[in-house]
C-alpha cells in the first residue's frame, strides 16, 4: 500500500479497525475503490452483521451499497420475516422497500382475505396507493369479489367508492369493473353526467357518456350551441362537430355569410375540406355568391382559389359558376396558358373552347 492509498484511506474515514472488523465479517472488497464504495455509503460492520443475523449472506460490495442506497435495513427485513416473508432476492427486497411495502401493509391486505399476495402483486397494490380501507369500502358498495388487478385498475384510475356512489345516484347501478375504469380514464365524473342531464342529454349509455368525454364535448360546449338554436343534437352529432372542430365561432360566421339552414354534415364536410369563413367570404367579394356546401367543397378539393378566380376576372372572364371553375383548375387554365390560346386563336376565346 503506498502512501497516497494511506491518505486516501484517511480522507474516506477509512479506519484499521473499520476494515478489521469487515474482513471479520468475511468481507474482501477487491481493492481501495470497492472500500471507500463501502464507507461512501454507510455499510457499516454493524449493519453488515445485522444482515447477517437475518440470513442476508453472500452479498459482494455492489449488493450491499445498493441495500443501503435503497434503505433496506436489518429492521425492515426482520418484519418481513415476522410475516413469513423469507425467500426475497436482493431486486425483490429493494423493490418492496421502494415502494414501501411494510409488514403493516403486508398485514392488513391479509386482513383483507389476499393472504398469498406474490412480490408483484406487493408493489402494484401500494404504487396505486391500494389500502385496507379503500378494499373495505369497495366491498361495500358490492365489490365483493375483486382480483388484485381489479383493484389496482380502479384505484389507477381514480374510482373512488364515493364515484361509485354518485354513479349509482344517477342511475349507473350495474357497471363493472371494466365500465368504471372506462369512465375514470376519460374523465367522465358525475357532476359531468349531471350536467348533461340538466342540457337534455338524459338516458345516455356508457359508450355515449365516453365518446363525448374523449372528444372534449363540455356542457359548457353545448351550451353554446343550444344559444345558436342547435338544441336537439343527440350524443353522436355533438360527438362529430367537436371531433372536426366545429366550434359555435365557426357556425355563427358562416350564418353572417348566409348559410344558416345547414345540418351537422354540412359543417362537417365544410370543417373537413378546409372551408373556412375566409374562403367563403372571398369568393362572394369576387361575385360568387349563394354557392351550396358541396360546390364549395369542390372548388376547395380542385384548388379553386380566390386567387385563382380573381386572375381569371382579370382575364376578362366573369361570368362562370363553379363547375366550370372547377373544370379549368383540373385542367390547368392559367393565365399563361390564356395568354398563349389567345396569341393563337384570337381574344375571344370562351370558357368552353379553353375547356375543349
Amino acid at each position: 500500500m503506498t502512501l497516497s492509498d494511506v491518505q486516501e484511506l484517511q480522507s474516506n474515514r477509512i479506519t484499521a479497525e473499520y476494515i478489521r472488523e469487515m474482513l471479520a465479517l468475511g468481507l474482501r472488497p477487491d481493492g481501495l475503490s470497492e472500500w471507500i464504495d463501502l464507507r461512501n455509503h454507510g455499510v457499516t460492520p454493524r449493519y453488515v452483521r445485522e444482515l447477517r443475523e437475518m440470513g442476508i449472506t453472500g452479498y459482494d460490495v455492489d449488493e450491499l451499497t445498493e441495500l443501503k442506497d435503497h434503505g433496506v435495513s436489518a429492521k425492515y427485513i426482520a418484519s418481513l420475516h415476522q410475516m413469513g416473508l423469507k425467500d426475497f432476492d436482493l431486486d425483490e427486497l429493494i423493490e418492496l422497500s421502494d415502494n414501501s411495502v411494510s409488514a403493516k401493509y403486508i398485514a392488513e391486505l391479509r386482513q383483507a382475505g389476499f393472504k398469498d399476495l406474490d412480490v408483484d402483486e406487493l408493489i402494484e397494490l401500494s404504487r396505486h396507493g391500494v389500502s385496507l380501507r379503500y378494499i373495505v369500502e369497495l366491498r361495500e358498495q358490492g365489490l365483493t369479489d375483486l382480483e388484485i388487478d381489479d383493484i389496482v385498475e380502479l384505484s389507477r384510475h381514480g374510482i373512488s367508492p364515493r364515484y361509485i356512489v354518485e354513479l349509482r345516484s344517477l342511475g349507473f347501478k350495474d357497471l363493472e369493473v371494466d365500465d368504471l375504469v372506462e369512465l375514470g380514464r376519460h374523465d367522465i365524473s358525475p357532476k359531468f353526467i349531471a350536467e348533461l342531464n340538466r342540457l337534455g342529454l338524459k338516458d345516455l349509455d356508457l359508450d355515449e357518456l365516453v365518446e363525448l368525454g374523449r372528444h372534449g364535448v363540455s356542457p359548457e360546449f353545448i351550451v353554446e350551441m343550444h344559444h345558436l338554436g342547435l338544441k336537439d343534437l343527440d350524443a353522436d352529432e355533438l360527438v362529430e362537430l367537436a371531433n372536426h372542430d366545429v366550434s359555435p365561432q365557426f357556425i355563427t360566421e358562416l350564418r353572417e355569410l348566409g348559410y344558416k339552414d345547414i345540418d351537422v354534415d354540412d359543417y362537417v364536410e365544410l370543417r373537413n375540406h378546409d372551408v373556412t369563413p375566409n374562403f367563403i367570404r372571398s369568393m362572394q367579394e369576387l361575385g360568387l355568391k349563394n354557392l351550396g356546401v358541396d360546390e364549395l367543397v369542390e372548388m376547395r378539393n380542385h384548388n379553386v382559389t380566390p386567387r385563382y378566380v380573381r386572375e381569371l376576372k382579370e382575364m376578362g372572364f366573369k361570368d362562370f359558376d363553379a363547375d366550370e371553375l372547377v373544370q379549368l383548375s383540373d385542367h390547368r387554365v392559367t393565365k399563361r396558358f390564356i395568354r398563349e390560346m389567345r396569341q393563337e386563336y384570337g381574344d375571344d376565346l370562351t370558357i368552353s373552347q379553353l375547356l375543349d
